[in-house]
């Protein structure tokens, strides 16, 4: 038997727990919120599509931390409401640090052995601080850039009309204002860019611009739409499928990290994963630029923690 915590039933932890009922993995999801009302009435109205021939028969209730003593996996989305005006996510730093070192603190009590996946921004300090709590690190696992990731890939795609899946391309850094994407490495199906558009006949790409939009595109979305769950929450069950079902897989994702000789930090580089948490982080060889991005973000993270803790 199976079971998942979310901790934090706001828009990104509601939509979570809609879509991990359709990975079919978990008989149990225990859901945590201050708002014990909130938490109680999702398990009821989720657990209402349950007489769906589609939808799996699991075991969903409002619970306490000391229900996560035999999880397996447990997703962090708790967080202090966003400023519908400004989606600045190091906005949150501050109150969302009591919150994280809170909330690990009372999961640490209880056990040492769920998959945490952290969602909560700024996700890259906030997995900095949940880090200062006793806890196996590999365990500890932040979402990053692996939205980013797909951000790219899907803009590329687009420029070329091809499929999204067609386009092998990540980022590293921060999941935010100081995303890297790794052009050095962008192919499209093994193809690299200027054999691709010389065999394809496609117009040149123009990665200054696509680099400059790849977070402004996020907060398109955000204020058009008043916050973002529905790609973030499909990053999220994609992570937990491939580490339940032990598929070893690789993804840029955030844990304490000293790469590069940027020691003492938290931030994204391409991550085996496995059933048991972070398996290894890939140095990978950087051009010149891809560093000193990678340097500026590693800075900004920096900043954002000691803004968190003043």
């Amino acid at each position: 038997m199976s079971k998942l915590g979310i901790i934090g039933l706001g828009k990104v932890g509601t939509q979570v727990l809609t879509d991990v009922q359709q990975l079919n993995l978990f008989s149990e999801i225990i859901l945590i919120d201050d708002r014990e009302n909130v938490a109680s009435g999702e398990a009821l109205d989720h657990s209402h599509a349950q007489g769906l021939t589609n939808t799996a028969h699991i075991k969903i209730r409002s619970g306490v931390y000391k229900d996560l003593a035999d999880a397996d996996f447990i997703v962090i989305a708790a967080s202090e409401p966003t400023d519908i005006n400004n989606g600045d996510r190091t906005l949150l730093a501050r109150g969302n640090y009591s919150i994280i070192k809170n909330v690990m603190t009372q999961i640490a009590a209880v056990t040492q052995n769920a998959c945490i996946i952290l969602i909560s921004n700024p996700v890259d300090s906030m997995v900095y601080i949940a880090n200062e709590v006793a806890y196996p690190s590999n365990k500890i696992i932040g979402t990053g850039t692996a939205l980013e990731t797909s951000r790219l890939k899907t803009i590329i795609a687009n420029h070329y009309q091809v499929d999204p899946k067609n386009v092998e391309a990540f980022v590293i850094g921060e999941h935010g204002t100081h995303a890297v994407p790794v052009w050095s490495k962008v192919r499209i199906h093994g193809m690299d860019l200027g054999e691709f558009e010389a065999l394809s006949n496609s117009p040149k790409l123009d990665k200054a611009h696509i680099t400059s939009i790849i977070n402004q595109v996020s907060m398109d979305v955000f204020y058009q739409k008043g916050w973002t769950n529905a790609a973030i929450s499909r990053v999220t069950i994609q992570l937990i499928q491939s580490m339940a079902l032990n598929q070893r897989t690789i993804v840029p994702l955030t844990s304490v990290s000293s790469e590069y000789g940027l020691k003492d930090g938290a931030y994204s580089l391409p991550t085996l994963v496995d059933e048991a948490g972070i398996v290894q982080r890939y140095a990978i060889t950087l051009d010149e630029q891809e560093r000193q991005q990678l340097q500026e973000a590693y800075t900004y993270i920096k900043q954002t923690i000691h803004t968190a803790r003043s």
